[in-house]
């Protein structure tokens, strides 16, 4: 009785500091000073994202003189002004949890407040830089369906206070403890009930130190850096690089080994550009570890858990009913490891254009490991089901009716040339480039198609690269059959299905299964009372 006694208090005084911090909720709550931080952080970041473009002018400034001094000055204004305007936002910014909705008031010369129903709340990321790590604070950004942008952003958190906050904004339930069973009479709160004790976690996926290497290696968006080194390699003298001695010395070595073969020298070329794609790849491969490295997926409760990152440690939560499409996608490096990145998109915001910024992913997934993933979800619209093999292509009206446009193009381009006196050449490279396009269309078209099952419908697309997005029935929104007069004889159709994260199309289509898409969706719906975001 001594030692139960004794070890009793132990195992109870988290539930009581818990309790605490959710009794502390309920009032008006500031944020650390710490906080500052990370608004000049973010807004600096968010200035360095959006200047992109400006790299290649200021590169060329700089090499047409430009003014040291005048620059120093003026980046020094701007983080003076940054700080200023963080300093004002902490001193203004208040939150706490009302009852069934966040509170948030922010402004110095005009109070804005947001009352944020946590119905509306549909994914919570926890994030951790490296700057905040030996103090044990970390931000707790808020979305919510239907926004445009963060809806909002608390900094500078005590650990254990954002974990409070983020199961009582997802209404995470705890795991059973036979210590706590005041929770169990009804003679608690909700908010009381909600503390931070462990709740039951099960672990869907876990990814490897190699797999997020390979990650970073397929996932190289190498056309941003064509975009930005474009333009400052045009400042460059190419005829003196080219007559450099290194240079030279390259290209008699070259002609050495190759014996002016020009197959040989090609593939020369070709090996030169996957180097440089390989040395571009190192800075994609950095940031996928760092970001994501060890990379956890857990499902707690009702709700998925992401957490990973080496210097910024970030946790994202995400109701498994809030997922509205799951998007398979598989780039053209990717086809070669036979990998896959799954997407759980969410609610899009308010703007057509406006998508969420960062949807949960899984990266370097293996096409056996997609149905165990899904399985277990077991509030997943749609169930558990693999990627498909194979798929029914659109129809083949779709590939003849837009290749009729190049074609035309280059007949009418060959009557002007043959009046012209246009020698051979130009009718090479007018038939070579309409070739190059019907082939690019054609390949669309190979790629593009369609798999119909009970509660889900797939769809297939792509050029190199593939994509599959899968789309319960139960989650469809509005579908909108379209024809042409020439589809009405074919007896096809336009097929665009609404979700809550945007549209799909299906063109070129029978009309027997557009029909079966709505006729599966609406009943889908009828029986599904649970609401849908």
């Amino acid at each position: 009785m001594d030692k139960q006694s004794k070890v009793a208090p132990q195992d109870t005084e988290p539930t009581h500091k818990n309790h605490n911090l959710a009794e502390q909720l309920k009032d008006w709550q500031a944020l650390s000073p710490w906080s500052i931080i990370t608004y000049i952080f973010s807004t600096l970041k968010g200035i360095l994202s959006n200047g992109f473009a400006v790299i290649p002018f200021v590169y060329t400034g700089w090499k047409q003189g430009f003014d040291a001094q005048w620059f120093i000055l003026a980046v020094g204004a701007l983080i003076i002004l940054v700080s200023i305007a963080a300093t004002v936002e902490w001193h203004k910014f208040r939150f706490r949890l009302n009852g069934d909705q966040l509170e948030v008031k922010r402004g110095l010369f005009f109070t804005k407040k947001d009352e944020i129903p946590l119905t509306r709340i549909q994914n919570i990321r926890y994030e951790q830089p490296f700057y905040f790590k030996p103090l044990s604070l970390g931000t707790l950004i808020i979305e919510t369906a239907g926004s445009k942008k963060d809806e909002a952003q608390l900094a500078a958190l005590d650990t254990q206070q954002a974990q409070t906050l983020k199961r009582l904004l997802l209404r995470l339930k705890q795991a059973e403890n036979p210590l706590n069973n005041s929770a169990q009479t009804g003679n608690v709160t909700p908010v009381e009930t909600a503390n931070t004790e462990e709740i039951d976690s099960h672990p869907i996926i876990r990814k490897s130190f190699g797999d997020l290497l390979l990650f970073g290696f397929y996932h190289n968006n190498f056309i941003w850096f064509a975009v930005i080194a474009g333009p400052v390699l045009g400042q460059l003298d190419l005829e003196k690089v080219f007559d450099s001695p290194i240079a030279r010395q390259s290209w008699l070595w070259i002609e050495s080994h190759t014996h002016q073969n020009i197959g040989l020298q090609s593939l020369f070329f070709i090996i030169g550009l996957i180097f440089l794609y390989g040395v571009f790849s190192l800075i994609s491969i950095i940031a996928a570890v760092l970001k994501y490295y060890p990379y956890k997926l857990d499902r707690h409760d009702d709700t998925l858990q992401r957490s990973g990152g080496v210097i910024s440690h970030q946790q994202d939560a995400l109701a498994i009913k809030r997922i509205q499409l799951i998007h398979a996608q598989q780039p053209v490096l990717a086809r070669l490891f036979k990998r896959w990145t799954l997407y759980f998109k969410q609610v899009k915001g308010q703007e057509v254009e406006q998508k969420t910024k960062q949807h949960m992913l899984i990266p370097s997934v293996k096409p056996k490991e997609v149905e165990p993933i899904l399985a277990a979800m077991p509030n997943l619209s749609g169930g558990a089901s693999a990627l498909p093999r194979h798929y029914t292509h659109i129809h083949i009206n779709w590939f003849t009716r837009r290749i009729m446009l190049p074609i035309t193009i280059a007949v009418l381009l060959s009557i002007m040339a043959w009046f012209d006196g246009r020698n051979l050449s130009y009718f090479e490279t007018t038939w070579l480039i309409t070739s190059a396009v019907i082939g690019v269309t054609y390949l669309r078209y190979r790629h593009w198609g369609y798999v119909l099952e009970d509660k889900v419908i797939w769809q297939h697309t792509g050029l190199l690269g593939r994509q599959w997005k899968r789309i319960a029935f139960d989650k469809v929104q509005h579908v909108k059959i379209t024809q042409t007069q020439g589809q009405k004889s074919s007896k096809l159709a336009y097929v665009e299905v609404g979700l809550a994260s945007g549209s799909i199309m299906f063109p070129y289509i029978p009309i027997d299964i557009a029909e079966q898409i709505t006729s599966r969706s609406l009943h889908a719906v009828s029986r599904n009372t649970q609401n849908w975001i």
